[in-house]
């Protein structure tokens, strides 16, 4: 009777084991916020192929990606998109009308790429890079609110404006602000210290500059 309740128990083990290897949802929703550069401006001003794309082909190409959603424009600014979050604006991805704020609450992993095209061509000061501060610190404390999954933050890099002495403060101010939220921040500056990411005068680079930030994100 032992020997036949123990076959049991081992057999339901088993059974529960298949059931729930072929039932579990290995899916992921992405959702990507930011600027141009987020959204895969190229230097011709036509939109490319971004990081968030490789991530996003990256996960549909193992069956693993359940949702893609990009919020993400030229010339975003950060208090643009904190007014977005707060106003909950909607966007329509295949005929779905999706607010933005559930796009962060679902994501299993959120990219934020934002400050380039805010800062590129604006002469920074204390007063900008406090200004920076306070935004940044409004967007991750509602991101926080919102997400408490893979939420990834990029840096900046030095291009226009944003020479190496202001580039290496303002990421300071990007990387402490999100680390204290218990995010992952990436530094991209190092990346592009090659000319040939950077064509035309232009802050947006190409391609190859966003495979290697999405090969960054992906470790």
């Amino acid at each position: 009777m032992k020997k036949k309740l123990l076959l049991l128990t081992i057999l339901g083990t088993i059974i529960s084991f298949v059931i729930y290897f072929y039932t579990r949802n290995d899916e992921l929703t992405i959702t990507a916020l930011g600027d141009g550069v987020a959204q895969g401006m190229t230097s011709y001003n036509i939109e490319g192929y971004s990081y968030n794309d490789y991530l996003k082909e990256d996960y549909k190409i193992k069956h693993q990606l359940k949702n893609y959603y990009e919020f993400a424009s030229q010339n975003l600014t950060i208090k643009e998109l904190i007014y977005e979050i707060k106003e909950n604006t909607p966007k329509y991805f295949s005929n779905s009308k999706i607010e933005i704020q559930r796009a962060i609450n679902e994501a299993d992993i959120l990219t934020l790429g934002i400050g380039m095209d805010e800062l590129v061509n604006t002469k920074i000061n204390n007063n900008v890079r406090q200004e920076f501060k306070n935004d940044f610190t409004e967007l991750l404390n509602l991101l926080k609110k919102l997400n408490k999954n893979k939420v990834i933050v990029l840096g900046l890099y030095s291009k226009g404006q944003i020479d190496l002495l202001n580039l290496a403060k303002i990421n300071a101010i990007i990387r402490d602000i999100t680390l204290s939220n218990n995010f992952i921040y990436i530094d991209i500056s190092p990346l592009l210290n090659e000319n040939h990411f950077l064509v035309n005068n232009n802050h947006y680079f190409n391609y190859e500059a966003h495979k290697l930030i999405y090969k960054n994100i992906k470790k």
